[in-house]
């Protein structure tokens, strides 16, 4: 008996000191011997679930919540309640973790004299979101807010605080939203709230903000949350995977793109070992993007097809990924797929910018004009710094295509400057290699070069190979023996045709409409003297007109 009881105190101490693996072991250790009280039971419960031992921490939040209904504490059995729905959910368990939700309600509606219960107002908030209600979410979350500020729960504050400003931000309302995150997210900074709902609220903010666009807050809270995490021993399940995700999010924006994928590597082994399957599928998506960007194009299909089969939607990334691979028609019927499930205008906004450049690569000019109608129309509610550098990216490719490069000038470097001051490296080297197409169409070839090298300058810094080669072809006109009368931008069309390139696979490279492209075709010929795509290549091979090992 001494020796069980030395067992559970130590076993206290070391889940004071964030020893979460120790202190479940002796936990089980001690119930084996003797069964736990409810408040141990609660500790073994916490440790269990933060380190995704899911079936240990289901089994004692059940007790836990049987023995707080017959001790008629109905307060604490709500809360064990929902931290056993809130397990279930993340397994992918709904049917479960539903009937747990059923179960508490009715517990709670055979005691009249309780009160309203904060914490079953959050699972009902949660299927408001997901359903689409976002001011039904905003009302529920708000009153469950209210309820925690007014006894004093801070989990309970902080989570329903932030779940309301995520649920703002959905409707469309930014800076209301914004506020209310940035208020619960207080208590998560401060270091006033439990582990679990530390990790699960740092994971709501950033997605939000990610989604947003709002790069600021995504990088303060990132490298706030990378600074709590490093506190911590090292460890598994959905709630630190979670984390894991978007620290490495944070690892992508500051330009560490190795280290984002070996942490998403780890990442997706344990959260599919563990109670992490509602999770899993959105780690593999932000691995799948990782390859896609630095060229590993079979590792990104598969990543792409794991976090399909976890549910994860995996548009807009896989129609970049045959975007890059010439297979325009395919990533155009996958965006306008993914548009039409789209369910908010945040989604929406999320989806619109490339499917501009995907319809403009397939030279349905018209079409990326009402898709960029619509981004302007839905952008308006998200007015955040990188949302404006998207919109003015979209209008200058459109611009572009519509042989318009005087007035998509101006929007690139708007966007080239934003990217920049948001310390994004990869999207300001996007915006120069539009602004080098822009100066080439104006003939500025040596401003031109000048954005291009900065361009692969950056690319090759963060092994962005894809993005690299094509700025190293661009670059290739004009270093051979001369043009024969032809513009920079008929070199780039004449390289192309020459590596048998279609006319609709050289709009889509060059960011074109096809009818463009059509009349480079028939002014090289003009000026070469042929009549024929073999023609022209032989020409060019002849007279050298690039770079050997270049074209």
């Amino acid at each position: 008996m001494e020796d069980v009881a030395a067992l559970v105190i130590h076993a206290r101490d070391l889940h004071r000191q964030s020893r979460w693996a120790e202190a479940c072991d002796e936990f089980l250790l001690a119930d084996h011997a003797e069964p736990l009280g409810v408040d141990d039971l609660e500790l073994l419960a916490e440790s269990a679930q933060i380190l995704g031992r899911g079936d240990d921490a289901v089994r004692a939040l059940e007790r836990v919540y049987h023995a707080r209904v017959s001790a008629g504490e109905l307060d604490a059995a709500v809360t064990a309640g929902f931290w056993l729905w809130q397990a279930l959910i993340l397994d992918g368990e709904f049917a479960r973790a539903g009937g747990w939700a059923a179960r508490v309600r009715q517990m709670v509606a055979e005691h009249p004299e309780g009160h309203e219960q904060g914490w079953l107002l959050i699972t009902q908030a949660y299927g408001q979101v997901a359903a689409g209600e976002y001011e039904d979410a905003v009302g529920l979350a708000r009153r469950a807010a209210e309820l925690g500020a007014r006894q004093g729960v801070v989990d309970l504050f902080a989570f329903a605080t932030t779940i309301c400003g995520r649920a703002l931000l959905k409707a469309g309302r930014l800076e209301e939203g914004l506020g209310r995150m940035d208020e619960g997210m207080l208590s998560v900074t401060e270091g006033a709230t439990s582990p679990r709902v530390t990790s699960m609220l740092y994971c709501s903010a950033i997605a939000t903000c990610h989604e947003a666009l709002e790069l600021g807050r995504v990088r303060e809270w990132g490298r706030s949350l990378d600074g709590w995490l490093n506190t911590l021993p090292p460890l598994h399940g959905a709630y630190f995977g979670n984390c894991r995700i978007y620290r490495s999010l944070l690892l992508r924006l500051q330009g560490s793109w190795h280290a984002a994928v070996e942490e998403l590597d780890d990442v997706c082994i344990e959260l599919a070992e563990g109670y992490g399957r509602r999770v899993v599928g959105h780690a593999y998506y932000h691995l799948a993007e990782m390859h896609r960007l630095l060229g590993d194009v079979a590792e990104a299909e598969d990543a792409y097809r794991r976090a399909s089969d976890y549910g994860e939607p995996i548009q807009p990334g896989l129609a970049l990924l045959r975007l890059a691979q010439g297979e325009v028609g395919t990533a155009v019927t996958g965006m306008r797929r993914a548009l039409a499930e789209a369910g908010s205008d945040l989604d929406r906004c999320r989806l619109l910018p490339d499917l501009v450049t995907a319809l403009l690569a397939a030279g349905e000019v018209e079409e990326a004009k009402r898709a960029l109608d619509e981004l302007v129309m839905v952008a308006d509610g998200f007015p955040t710094a990188a949302m404006r550098a998207e919109l003015a990216f979209a209008r200058a490719g459109v611009a572009l295509a519509e042989a318009r490069a005087a007035d998509a000038l101006p929007l690139l470097r708007a966007a080239a400057t934003t990217w920049r001051d948001l310390d994004a490296p990869y999207e300001t080297a996007k915006a120069s290699v539009l602004i080098a197409a822009a100066c080439r169409d104006l003939s500025d070839e040596e401003a031109a070069v000048f954005e291009l090298r900065s361009a692969a300058e950056t690319f090759a810094r963060l092994g962005a190979l894809p993005d690299l080669h094509r700025v190293e072809r661009l670059l290739a006109p004009g270093e051979g023996a001369g043009t024969h009368g032809l513009s920079a931008r008929e070199m780039e069309v004449l390289r192309l045709v020459a590596n048998g390139k279609t006319n609709h696979a050289i709009a889509s490279e060059l960011f074109l409409s096809e009818r463009t492209v059509d009349r480079h075709v028939s002014n090289i010929f003009d000026k070469l003297g042929v009549r024929s795509r073999t023609a022209a290549a032989t020409y060019a091979i002849e007279h050298h007109l690039f770079v050997t090992g270049l074209l």
